[in-house]
C-alpha cells in the first residue's frame, strides 16, 4: 500500500451516518491548526543544557557556499548545512578551512548525526600535531571531539578530551567546554564534581538571566542525583558554594523543617542557592480575620514570598467570564465547577462578571478576583497599578511579562501536556527524540515548550519537522524526518539488514528512541500509520492530550500521552466529579467544568493567604505546582491509547523524581 493509500485509509469514518459531519469539524480544525506557520529554531549544542553557540570566525559575505550553509542553518536543515560548509573549506586558507570543517561537525552534531560529527572531524589533524596554533580553534575542536562522545553516551571518553583545570580563553568556548564536562560528570553520577563545574562555569556567564539559567541546571541536576552518605560525606571536603549546593538538596529530599533550612542559611551567608528556599519552605499564613503574628513570632521566611502584593480581604469571590460568544458554553461549565467545588467545602458561591469586570467586583467587595479567561484580558488586569485585589488569572501572560505581585496564574496550557510527555519518556530512560508539530502558532508552542524541557532534562531533539495542508500532502514530511530510503527488492532489502546487523534499520535513520507527535486525534490517525508505514512502527510514540477522545481505536493504539487525573484515573475519589462534569457536556466543556473546581481550590487558598510559591496541591486537572513567579504548572498523569478500549495508565517510570517543569 502507498504511503497516500494508508493516509486515504486512515481518513476512512467507521460509521456512515457520522462521515459528512466528522469531515466538516475536520476541515474547520485543519484551518485553525495550519493558520500561522511557526518559526523552527536551531540549537548550536545539542548535547543539552544552555550554553549559547560559539561564534566562529565571520566567514566571507561574498562566500556563496557560506551564506548557503547560514540560510540551512536558520531553516533548521543541519544536514546541508554540514555539508556546504564542508564544501566552502575546499579551497578556503588553512586557518579558515579548520573554522569552515569544525561548523560542519557542528551543523552535523545539531541534527543529531554524530557519526558524520566524528568523521568530520577526523579530517582535522589533533591539537599538536600540524593543527592550527589558534588556541580558539584549538578549543573549539576539543568541545566538538567531548561534545560527539556524549551524544554517544560515553561519557567517560569525554571526560578525556575536556581540560581538567579552568579551561581560560574564550569565554563562550569555556562556559560551553565546562557545561560538557558537568553533563559528563552527571552521567557518571558525580553530584559533587558536576556541581562544582557549574559553579565555576558562572565566571564566564554575565546577566542575570543566563546565571539563573545555569543555576535551574545545577539544581535540576541534584534533583535526580545520588545523594547518599558516599556523596555527602565527599561534599565535605568542597568548595564552600558547591558544598551548601548539596546540603541544600539534601535537605529539599529530606523535606527538613524550618530550622534547618535557618542553619543552612546562617553556615552559608549569601549563598546563590538562597533564591531556591521560597520554593522549598512555603509556609502555612493565618486565615483571614486571625489576628496577626507578633514581631517575635513571625515567619523569618517572609521576605521570600514574592506575592505578598495585596491582601486578601474578606469579601466574596469574583469570577470574571465571558457571558456571550463563542466561550461562553466554556464560561458557563467553569462556573458550574466552580459553584459545586464551593458548596462541596461550605463556602458561598462566587458573584459572576464579564470579562472586564475588575474594577465593578473591586467596588462591590470582591476579596478575590478570578479570571479573566482570556490572554489579552488577563494582561489588561495586570497592567493595573498596585491590583488592589488579589487575582488568580485563568490562563498566562507572555513569558517576557513578569507578573505584577498579587497575580497568580493558572491555565489549561498545551505546553503542561507537552512538558509533561518529555518528562515521562524521559524517566523511562528515551533520550532522543524525533518531533512533528502542525506548522501553526499552536503547534510551535507545543514544539518550544516540549524541547526545552526535554532538552534541560539532558535529552537530545535528533530532529524536528511540521505538516500542514490536507492529509495527502502529510507523506512527504514524514518520510524525510525519517530519512526514509526505499529498497524495493525483498533480496536486497535482506542483504541491507543483514550487513547492519540486529537493532539497525538500513532504510530509515536510527538516531532516535521515541517520536513527540503533536496534533488532534483526527490528525494523529493521518500521521502514526504513515510513521509505521516508513519503519517506525517499533517505535514508542508521545502526544499531547489533544488525542485523548475518550476511547482508542487502532489507528491510535500505542500513543502515550500525558491528561489529567480525572479522566484516567477512574473509580478513585474522582469519579463523582468525573461523572458531573461529563453529565450532559461534551470532552471540552467538560475540562472547563473540572478546571472550575481546581481554580476554587486555589482561590479558597488564596482567600486565607495560604497559597506561596513552593505549594503542591491536589487537583483534579493535576498536581497544581505553584511557582515562586505566581505561576501554577499541572503535574499530570500519563496514559497509553488502546485498540478500541478507554486508555490505559502507564505504570509509573523508574526515575519518578523528576519535578513540575519551571515556567
Amino acid at each position: 500500500m502507498t504511503p497516500n493509500a494508508h493516509a486515504c485509509a486512515a481518513l476512512r469514518v467507521r460509521h456512515a451516518p457520522m462521515r459528512t459531519a466528522i469531515l466538516a469539524v475536520s476541515a474547520a480544525l485543519f484551518l485553525y491548526a495550519c493558520a500561522a506557520p511557526g518559526t523552527p529554531t536551531v540549537n548550536r549544542y545539542p548535547g543539552g543544557g544552555y550554553g549559547g553557540a560559539v561564534s566562529a570566525a565571520t566567514p566571507s559575505r561574498g562566500n556563496a557556499l557560506v551564506q548557503e550553509a547560514e540560510n540551512a542553518l536558520l531553516r533548521g536543515d543541519g544536514q546541508t548545512a554540514s555539508r556546504m560548509f564542508m564544501a566552502a573549506a575546499v579551497d578556503a586558507p588553512a586557518d579558515q578551512a579548520t573554522d569552515y570543517r569544525l561548523r560542519a561537525a557542528e551543523a552535523a552534531l545539531s541534527a543529531g548525526d554524530a557519526s558524520r560529527a566524528d568523521l568530520l572531524l577526523d579530517q582535522i589533524p589533533a591539537p599538536g600535531n600540524g593543527q592550527s596554533s589558534d588556541p580558539r580553534l584549538q578549543g573549539r575542536y576539543r568541545l566538538q571531539r567531548a561534545q560527539t562522545a556524549l551524544a554517544r553516551n560515553d561519557p567517560t571518553r569525554a571526560l578525556r578530551l575536556l581540560p581538567q583545570g579552568d579551561p581560560g580563553g574564550d569565554p563562550q568556548i569555556a562556559e560551553a567546554t565546562l557545561l560538557a564536562r558537568a553533563q559528563a560528570q552527571a552521567r557518571i553520577n558525580d553530584p559533587v564534581s558536576a556541581v562544582s563545574t557549574l559553579v565555576s562555569r558562572e565566571r564566564y556567564l554575565s546577566g542575570i538571566v543566563s546565571l539563573g539559567m545555569n543555576r535551574d541546571v545545577l539544581w535540576n541536576l541534584l534533583q535526580t542525583a545520588t545523594l547518599d552518605s558516599v556523596t555527602l560525606n565527599r561534599a565535605l571536603s568542597a568548595p564552600v558554594v558547591t558544598r551548601g549546593w548539596v546540603e541544600l538538596a539534601s535537605l529539599a529530599r529530606r523535606r527538613a523543617a524550618l530550622g534547618d533550612y535557618e542553619g543552612w542559611r546562617q553556615r552559608y551567608p549569601r549563598h546563590p542557592g538562597e533564591e531556591k528556599l521560597a520554593s522549598l519552605f512555603a509556609p502555612e499564613w493565618p486565615a483571614a480575620g486571625a489576628s496577626s503574628a507578633s514581631a517575635a513570632d513571625r515567619n523569618p521566611y517572609d521576605f521570600l514570598n514574592q506575592n505578598s502584593g495585596p491582601a486578601a480581604g474578606a469579601g466574596g469571590v469574583a469570577l470574571l467570564l465571558p457571558q456571550s460568544g463563542a466561550l461562553a458554553v466554556f464560561a458557563d461549565a467553569m462556573r458550574a465547577g466552580y459553584s459545586a467545588a464551593a458548596r462541596a467545602a461550605g463556602e458561598s458561591e462566587p458573584r459572576v462578571y464579564d470579562t472586564g469586570g475588575y474594577a465593578q467586583a473591586v467596588a462591590e467587595g470582591a476579596g478575590v478576583v478570578v479570571g479573566p479567561l482570556l490572554k489579552e484580558a488577563l494582561t489588561t488586569v495586570a497592567a493595573i497599578p498596585g491590583l488592589p485585589v488579589p487575582v488568580l488569572g485563568l490562563n498566562y501572560l507572555d513569558a517576557n511579562r513578569p507578573a505584577p505581585p498579587g497575580l497568580f496564574q493558572f491555565g489549561l496550557a498545551p505546553e503542561d501536556e507537552a512538558r509533561a510527555a518529555a518528562e515521562d519518556a524521559y524517566a523511562r530512560g528515551l533520550s532522543r527524540v524525533l518531533t512533528m508539530v502542525p506548522a501553526s502558532d499552536w503547534g510551535s508552542r507545543v514544539q518550544t515548550a516540549f524541547a526545552a524541557r526535554f532538552r534541560e532534562l539532558g535529552g537530545t531533539v535528533a530532529d524536528a519537522s511540521t505538516y500542514s495542508g490536507g492529509p495527502q500532502s502529510w507523506s512527504e514530511p514524514v518520510k524525510r524526518l525519517l530519512r526514509y530510503v526505499a529498497i524495493n527488492d525483498k533480496k536486497d532489502a535482506a542483504a541491507a539488514r543483514a550487513r547492519v546487523g540486529p537493532g539497525i534499520d538500513p532504510q530509515r535513520r536510527n538516531d532516535f528512541d521515541f517520536v513527540f507527535l503533536a496534533g488532534r486525534a483526527s490528525q494523529a490517525r493521518v500521521l502514526w500509520p504513515l510513521f509505521r508505514y516508513y519503519h517506525a512502527d517499533r517505535t514508542p510514540v508521545y502526544a499531547t492530550a489533544a488525542i485523548n477522545e475518550g476511547v482508542g481505536d487502532g489507528d491510535l493504539s500505542g500513543i502515550r500521552f500525558c491528561d489529567a487525573p480525572w479522566l484516567l484515573e477512574s473509580g478513585g475519589p474522582l469519579q463523582p466529579l468525573h461523572d458531573e462534569a461529563l453529565s450532559g457536556r461534551n470532552r471540552e466543556a467538560a475540562r472547563f467544568y473540572a478546571f472550575g473546581a481546581d481554580a476554587q481550590a486555589l482561590a479558597s487558598r488564596m482567600a486565607r493567604n495560604a497559597l506561596n510559591g513552593g505549594d503542591l496541591v491536589p487537583g483534579a486537572t493535576g498536581v497544581l505546582g505553584v511557582e515562586s513567579s505566581g505561576a501554577v504548572r499541572r503535574k499530570l498523569v500519563c496514559a497509553r491509547m488502546t485498540n478500541g478500549g478507554d486508555p490505559a495508565l502507564l505504570p509509573p517510570p523508574v526515575n519518578d523524581a523528576i519535578p513540575i517543569a519551571s515556567p
